[in-house]
């Protein structure tokens, strides 16, 4: 097999070029050139997830019986970054809910009281302040979920439901901590109506 001399010469010089042309270890430009890779590698894994982003996540069902929140994590453990997406939904789905209670007590003081109600107000303060804070909710469930490959981590979308029933108990419960403020409250309809609401939901 015969070598053609002058293709071998112009490789060699090509390799000898490129050998050139890459920046040495340790140089500003070496550094530049790794950030732009990594760069370069962030914006396509990001551009991976939007392309793989479940259409439930972007456009969560809509319930009036139920309060519907995502969640979204990344982690290199799998059960680590569906674990932290259940808890990011639930603490936003906690926040809802305690503005929920609140505007339902505040329209059951509305019925009832004339001015400033010390005790409503304390209560609905109390009220906002301990659901917020409950983040563990009995009654939620994870309605859906999916995990998607980053490079070497895991991305975890989830969708968590809640039943407005159960947040229904939890204003109940509330206002009953507060002796005084249930008994002015007892006197409104819309709290009477509650109570009967819960009531047949327990026979169903």
């Amino acid at each position: 097999m015969k070598f053609n001399k002058t293709n071998v010469c112009l490789g060699a010089v090509l390799v000898f070029l490129g050998a050139c042309a890459a920046p040495k270890p340790g140089t500003p430009e070496f550094v530049q050139k790794k950030e732009d890779e990594q760069q370069k590698a962030v914006t396509q894994a990001v551009g991976r997830t939007i392309t793989n982003i479940p259409s439930w996540f972007t456009q969560p069902p809509v319930d009036l019986n139920s309060f519907y929140q995502t969640g979204s994590e990344v982690s290199q453990d799998l059960q680590q970054s569906i674990d932290d997406a259940v808890l990011g939904a639930r603490s936003q789905l906690a926040l809802r809910l305690a503005n929920r209670a609140t505007v339902i007590i505040q329209s059951f003081g509305n019925q009832t009281r004339t001015g400033d109600d010390e005790q409503i107000n304390r209560l609905i303060n109390t009220t906002r302040s301990n659901i917020a804070k409950d983040v563990n909710l009995a009654g939620y469930v994870v309605e859906k979920s999916e995990v998607i490959q980053e490079g070497n981590r895991y991305r975890s979308f989830v969708l968590v439901r809640y039943p407005l029933g159960e947040n229904n108990k939890v204003v109940i419960d509330q206002i009953k901590k507060d002796s005084a403020a249930e008994f002015k409250l007892k006197a409104s309809k819309a709290f009477q109506d509650l109570e009967r609401e819960i009531e047949a939901a327990k026979k169903k």
